[in-house]
């Protein structure tokens, strides 16, 4: 594929958007990362190296008032991204904004009213979206060989108990900064599902519990955590169709991260790890759906990059089309899918806390 334009990209949080949104960026010949900017002020040389991009930030203000810049990402914690996302859009710049798109459904609204304002083009990172086996799951669903969807179980587990009692999360732990898996993970699922079945979610009932709710260091310092690293979601779409979607991040051990299972009038799928997927016609046996092939990081990629290279590559390619063309490719997510996906958030975390049924406005 040749790219005749390349677009000047402004990344803003040197977390996983140094480690990974830069290189990722910088190696596609699509787009050339000129800055990124620390949101904390952090270690420079720390972000420097891990993105490979020199000119570090300490002020992400700065960066967008110094810069000339077709796109912004902003990669920072929750509730920092509607400040961020608004003052990008007044600058004059298009946004990519990491999910979940925003703390709650008002500053998701605020969001998509300043990029309409602005007159550009306002996105959502579901990378996933772009994966072989999910692509295959979305095509297989717009053709209806499943008939009418009945129920879809979505699960997703992590051997991280580990991690959680060694290692601290930061704001990921905090609830109040939009920590927690439930908008780390549960955005990736309940988006997908959204747009798997092109339907959104009509009511929900919840837990968000904390497995693991404090680690302390070698120091005795006690990190003490209020965001959720599980969730159990029941809910019904407007179709109809009845949903389970739950994660565990505190297992010692699991046979599959992830799995989906759609069963419908017609036949049943069944997605493994990202990986698979499986095809049940009416009662017949399961069958292995081809793929496309994957596509291989270069060499020169650092590791933790390249672990999502297969689906991000992609979804690069989707997005220069769409800068190119000011066509939205229809792979990607734009500000009122992930206002649909904020919108379940929201009443999950309702259900959760009231320990009731939620409709989702």
């Amino acid at each position: 594929m040749v790219f005749l334009e390349k677009f000047r990209v402004g990344i803003i949080g040197t977390g996983f958007g140094a480690r990974v949104h830069a290189p990722m960026m910088d190696h596609h010949e699509g787009f050339e990362v000129v800055a990124i900017s620390s949101v904390s002020r952090g270690n420079i040389e720390e972000a420097r190296n891990a993105s490979g991009i020199e000119n570090i930030y300490t002020d992400w203000r700065q960066m967008l008032e110094q810069e000339t810049l077709d796109l912004v990402v902003v990669a920072s914690a929750v509730h920092l991204h509607k400040e961020m996302v608004v003052t990008a859009f007044e600058k004059g710049v298009h946004v990519v904004c990491e999910k979940p798109m925003a703390l709650d459904d008002s500053e998701a609204k605020e969001m998509i009213s300043a990029r309409d304002k602005a007159g550009k083009l306002g996105l959502i990172n579901h990378e996933f979206r772009f994966l072989p086996a999910r692509t295959k799951v979305k095509e297989i669903m717009e053709g209806g060989k499943l008939g009418e969807i009945l129920h879809v179980r979505y699960q997703c587990s992590f051997a991280n108990y580990t991690g959680l009692i060694s290692k601290p999360r930061g704001w990921l732990g905090q609830e109040e900064k939009g920590g927690g898996m439930l908008g780390a993970i549960g955005s990736h699922m309940t988006d997908a599902l959204q747009w798997w079945l092109n339907s959104t979610f009509k009511e929900v009932f919840a837990q968000l519990p904390v497995h693991i709710p404090t680690q302390t260091d070698d120091n005795g310092n006690v990190e003490h955590r209020t965001a959720d690293d599980a969730f159990q979601i029941i809910g019904t779409l407007k179709t109809g169709t009845t949903v389970t979607l739950e994660l565990i991040s505190a297992a010692r051990q699991t046979d599959h991260t992830w799995r989906l299972e759609i069963y419908g009038t017609e036949g049943t799928l069944v997605m493994l790890d990202d990986k698979k997927v499986l095809l049940s016609a009416e009662s017949s046996p399961f069958e292995a759906v081809e793929l496309v092939p994957n596509i291989e990081a270069p060499s020169t990629m650092p590791q933790i990059a390249a672990r999502y290279y297969n689906g991000f590559q992609r979804a690069l390619d989707a997005l220069h089309e769409t800068l190119v063309s000011g066509k939205k490719h229809p792979y990607l997510a734009d500000f009122e899918q992930g206002h649909a996906t904020q919108k379940v958030l929201d009443a999950v975390r309702t259900s959760a806390s009231e320990g009731i049924k939620v409709e989702v406005k």
